[in-house]
């Protein structure tokens, strides 16, 4: 599939307060590490706890839409998957790979979009990149974000798309991250 924009980013998109809740019922929640469905288990480290909090959801769904709209994707969206609280410590990542599963599930849904929220901003490392159309292609297209985002920023794009968050230096990296699903494409 062809695109011509591959993601869509909008800085401080939410306020400190949001971010704050969401650190606040991420962290009250037993972490485990977290796991990979499809690949290999050494490409990430990391913690994560689940949120299923429909508040937030509702929160989050216009930026969604309104990212699916401007950037042309136009992707039909079903529903959220629930939200992933995820914390990188000293050395933690996840190495190249793509969101979307080797089949549907079982109601025939797929992810179409992933997102990150960026909670806060006190660590050094752990950038987020994303490839087109592959990390070992020739061909390739890297968009290594060399900063560290300002906490709630909300990064958006394709499940498809390969991305990765390179290690952590130093403090602890605190994300939300979540997919939104629709039917399969044809």
């Amino acid at each position: 599939m062809f695109l011509n924009t591959s993601h869509f980013v909008k800085e401080e998109c939410f306020d400190s307060s949001f971010c704050k809740n969401i650190i606040q019922q991420g962290d009250v929640k037993s972490l485990e590490q977290a796991k990979i469905t499809d690949g290999n288990s050494n490409n990430r480290k990391s913690k994560v706890s689940w949120i299923n909090n429909q508040e937030l959801i509702s929160q989050i769904t216009p930026i969604i839409n309104q990212s699916n709209t401007n950037s042309n994707w136009n992707f039909l969206l079903r529903e959220f998957e629930p939200l992933q609280y995820t914390t990188y410590n000293k050395d933690d990542h996840y190495d190249w790979h793509i969101d979307s599963h080797t089949k549907p599930y079982d109601n025939g849904l797929i992810r179409k979009l992933s997102f990150t929220i960026c909670l806060n901003d006190d660590y050094t490392g752990g950038n987020f990149e994303l490839s087109i159309p592959h990390p070992i292609s020739k061909k390739t297209k890297h968009f290594k974000f060399k900063k560290v985002f300002k906490p709630g920023t909300i990064i958006i794009f394709p499940s498809f798309i390969w991305h990765k968050v390179h290690p952590v230096i130093s403090g602890v990296r605190k994300v939300l991250v979540g997919w939104v699903v629709g039917k399969s494409f044809v």
